[in-house]
């Protein structure tokens, strides 16, 4: 398991979650089944069905996953639950939030789904009945505008300090555990908000659309980061922080 990196998990969950379409999500929930990724089955993870919804909650949760065993159909269903007041609108900020939360579950649900191709369906589902997992990881209110305040540090050196961003807040075992994963899961929460792939995509992106003109690096990471921020809807400071981080990368490729 010791090739199970943060960049092996990223290749891995990042089509998923592009195909759920977190932003545009309707009042019907977006499905994806993981047997239609040949490295998911690969893995061992072509049983579960990823589902993302809005929902509606009595108090002030913000969003939760929650794992749920088909044994009709030997399936295993993560569920990923939104509030439903993230898409009242489309501004930045609403956009913005719902993509951190979204993505927050997603994460918390990818545990589960490392855990279960490494400890084999039987051993899970002992653990899950004995209450050694929580089955269900809800964002409070509390915890949510404590995400809002520490995503902007997130993407540079050392921002994934804060308590909702750690490896460990991620985990489901304690220390001393094999768990399917060797990768760090804060590392992969911010890669999934923003990857250097991702940056690198859109600065080739732009300067295609501008090479019969020509774009120098400064005006180049400029509407970048205009794009990023706006079309991708992402934290202004966040998105600051991580062009910053991977600039003399950047530099080389773009410059």
């Amino acid at each position: 398991m010791s090739e199970r990196t943060t960049g092996w998990a990223l290749t891995l969950l990042r089509p998923v979650l592009q195909e759920l379409k977190i932003q545009i999500l309707g009042s019907n929930p977006s499905v994806v089944k993981a047997s239609k990724y040949s490295e998911l089955i690969k893995s061992g993870m072509g049983r579960w069905i990823i589902i993302a919804r809005q929902s509606s909650f009595q108090d002030e949760t913000k969003g939760f996953a929650s794992i749920i065993l088909d044994k009709t159909h030997n399936l295993f269903l993560l569920i990923i639950n939104i509030d439903k007041n993230f898409f009242t609108h489309d501004t930045h900020n609403l956009r913005t939030q719902r993509k951190i939360v979204a993505i927050h579950e997603f994460v918390h649900g990818a545990a589960h789904i490392f855990l279960l191709s490494s400890l084999g369906p039987e051993l899970y589902i002992q653990l899950m009945d004995k209450s050694m997992i929580s089955k269900v990881k809800m964002t409070t209110s509390d915890e949510f505008n404590e995400m809002l305040s520490a995503i902007g540090k997130l993407g540079t050196k050392g921002g994934s300090k804060h308590e909702m961003f750690t490896d460990d807040h991620f985990r489901l075992l304690g220390e001393g555990w094999a768990d399917g994963f060797a990768g760090n899961y804060a590392e992969l929460y911010t890669n999934l908000l923003l990857s250097y792939q991702l940056m690198s995509e859109t600065m080739t992106a732009i300067k295609k659309q501008h090479e019969e003109t020509g774009l120098d690096i400064s005006k180049l990471l400029t509407l970048t980061f205009n794009e990023l921020v706006d079309k991708k809807a992402l934290d202004r400071e966040f998105v600051f922080g991580r062009i910053k981080l991977f600039l003399p990368i950047l530099f080389d490729q773009f410059a």
